[in-house]
């Protein structure tokens, strides 16, 4: 038996990134409506309607558009058990398109089983690690902007996964870059300034190469603009998770080529994360994993972090014995 289509007369739009959410809701509505929207869009709050009123608005036709769309903002936050809606998507009015918007549908209950299984599905959750740099290289690349690897991971490392800010840092890169071929990493820096905190990566990157001394300075200077003492050490133990999967991957003649994608680590890194693995015994590795989980537990446990992480350090990258 075909597996039945899904309607495209019923769209949620589900997660907790906003830009994502309202740009897919664009679409949605451009497809459905066109861009005059005056008599043809109705939008509810669902923390002040129920399921009821919405299908209800819904149902009901208009004698001034041939087309409609219903939007529902925080449609997880509907009153009622939505057995309107559970009934509404299986037969929806071919005149009307109605959109969800839930940043954390209970898709446990039965009323989001069936809309996810008649509806037609748009994922708005954060982008992470891999989909967050294609959307970035995609949007430079929109824009004719040109950044170097380092320039790429710089402004990834200051802003984070927040598009909306993503998408202003760009705007001000446009701007800086004028007829410049390429930006590098100085320049990310010089356009974005400061930012919320100096990048974690250089935090990690001092750690996987046992620069002892930049690790603490780094630590006091992330403490004192406020990053949390668990982000850094949850930094810092992701690096050493690297290098020994990093060790592993060459015992075992993992081609060259394959190393990035096993790890999940950008490509060109590849040769830092090769060479810093040499710097380091699987008994290190081993001991350095151990230091951070007693650092964990004395955080925990109320213990000054300050001194727990450079207790953890020390121990972590004291004197080398793989020479």
């Amino acid at each position: 038996m075909p597996a039945k289509a899904r309607s495209a007369s019923v769209v949620a739009i589900l997660g907790a990134d906003s830009y994502r959410a309202e740009a897919a809701l664009e679409a949605v509505l451009e497809k459905a409506v066109g861009k005059e929207r005056s008599d043809t869009v109705t939008v509810f709050r669902g923390d002040e309607t129920g399921w009821t009123r919405i299908v209800d608005a819904a149902r009901t036709g208009s004698l001034f558009a041939a087309r409609r769309a219903v939007v529902v903002r925080g449609a997880d936050q509907a009153k009622g058990e939505g057995e309107d809606l559970v009934a509404f998507v299986q037969d929806p009015p071919p005149d009307v398109t109605l959109v969800l918007l839930a940043a954390k549908p209970d898709k446990r209950k039965t009323i989001w089983k069936r809309v996810t299984e008649a509806a037609t599905v748009v994922d708005a959750e954060p982008l992470k690690g891999r989909a967050l740099r294609a959307w970035v290289t995609d949007e430079v690349r929109r824009r004719g902007l040109r950044l170097a690897e380092d320039a790429l991971q710089e402004l990834l490392e200051r802003v984070g996964q927040d598009l909306r800010r993503l998408t202003g840092e760009l705007d001000k890169l446009e701007a800086y870059a004028g007829d410049r071929k390429s930006l590098g990493a100085d320049d990310v820096a010089k356009v974005l300034g400061r930012g919320l905190a100096q990048p974690l990566y250089k935090l990690a990157d001092a750690m996987m190469e046992r620069r002892k001394t930049e690790v603490l300075e780094l630590i006091d200077s992330l403490l004192e603009e406020g990053e949390p003492a668990q982000k850094m050490l949850a930094t810092l133990h992701r690096s050493i998770r690297q290098l020994r999967a990093m060790r592993a991957l060459l015992a075992a003649r993992t081609p060259r080529d394959q190393l990035a994608s096993r790890l999940g680590i950008l490509p060109f890194k590849t040769n830092d994360v090769v060479e810093a693995s040499r710097r380091w015994t699987d008994d290190e590795l081993r001991a350095a994993v151990r230091a951070m989980a007693r650092a964990d537990l004395q955080m925990k446990t109320g213990s000054d972090a300050r001194v727990a992480l450079s207790a953890m350090v020390a121990e972590a990258c004291g004197k080398p014995t793989w020479r």
